[in-house]
């Protein structure tokens, strides 16, 4: 097949265009070319279409008369992406796979594990409310004129980003556990949470790739491992070789009330349990399951970190922000030294 990867060479979409040309496909990706630390490198064999997404007359100038078996879009944020996606790829292409996201999910069910199955109500996070009407703008255009979508949710997927309970998934938090000081965790630590790695991913959504019954279709993409967020920052502070880990468990609601970019996705997202019945992709990439775990999984993404400096970057505010918490917090929620 020939598949076109908008983007390519981010956290996620790396791994899925190194395994579309382990399976043989003839890649390509749209991006801007702006190579910087938190990208890995493309190979050669890859072709490469340097234009920003958002500047149509220059993608439709890289595009010219090429046709593609798939086109999958990492970088899809709104409806108004949405449309200019379909203006884009009406004619000539035979899928366009949309990445969405499990942040659309209703949080306030009453049944777990979620399916795909579940409402797209989660109305309390601007990222998941655009990522909705992305949905149905797809759908809309699947039902008018036959756009050929197929919907794909990763849940919380990680490679060169790190997993953070409280944070942006740089080396912020990180440099805090390997320096003993307090690390935040949203709630009392104990609510389950799933994390993939990128490569489990991508070995499902290749297998999506030119199969006719997945289009018109939403599908999640998620590993079938479980740990609360206690756990997961256990994990890290070990992979990491620290000893001593200080954790200060603090209300969502209380970080909402200082920060509301964060407040908000933990309370439109993270302050839930985060489980996921994958039987419906199963169901059509057939053997496909899950196998990195996340002791692997984060080893490498330490490794990745460590490999140049430069990639471990650390946001001076939001290290600000923890300090504040811990000294408004600590004398009323004392730390926990986990190990």
């Amino acid at each position: 097949m020939k598949i076109l990867f908008i983007g390519g060479n981010g956290n996620i979409s790396w791994h899925c265009t190194m395994k579309a040309l382990e399976e043989g496909h003839a890649v390509y990706a749209l991006n801007r070319g702006q190579s910087t630390g938190s990208r890995r490198p493309l190979p050669e064999s890859v072709v490469h279409l340097k234009a920003d997404i958002r500047d149509v007359k220059a993608v439709k100038a890289q595009l010219g008369k090429l046709e593609f078996d798939a086109v999958v879009d990492f970088v899809c944020y709104n409806q108004e992406q949405a449309e200019t996606s379909i203006e884009l790829f009406t004619t000539n292409i035979k899928q366009y796979v949309f990445i969405s996201s499990t942040a659309n999910y209703q949080r306030r069910i009453t049944q777990l594990p979620f399916t795909e199955a579940i409402p797209l109500t989660n109305s309390g996070w601007l990222y998941s409310k655009n990522k909705i009407a992305c949905e149905e703008v797809f759908m809309r255009a699947r039902q008018s004129k036959g756009f050929p979508v197929t919907i794909v949710r990763p849940g919380h997927t990680y490679d060169t980003i790190i997993p953070d309970a409280v944070g942006y998934g740089d080396w912020t938090v990180t440099s805090r556990i390997i320096a003993e000081k307090p690390v935040v965790i949203h709630g009392d630590g104990t609510s389950l949470w799933t994390l993939t790695h990128s490569q489990d991913f991508a070995g499902a959504l290749i297998r999506l790739l030119g199969d006719k019954r997945s289009i018109g279709e939403a599908y999640h993409i998620t590993s079938d491992e479980m740990l609360t967020w206690r756990e997961i920052l256990q994990k890290e502070a070990a992979a990491l070789g620290v000893k001593k880990l200080n954790v200060l468990y603090i209300p969502s609601s209380e970080i909402l009330r200082r920060d509301a970019s964060l407040g908000n996705g933990l309370l439109g997202h993270k302050s839930w349990c985060d489980i996921y019945d994958n039987a419906k992709i199963k169901s059509i990439a057939a053997g496909w399951k899950a196998q990195v775990s996340f002791d692997e999984g984060i080893a490498r993404t330490y490794g990745w970190f460590r490999q140049d400096t430069r990639r471990q970057t650390i946001n001076g505010k939001m290290n600000s922000f923890f300090d504040s918490l811990v000294a408004e917090f600590k004398p009323v929620c004392q730390a926990e030294r986990l190990l």
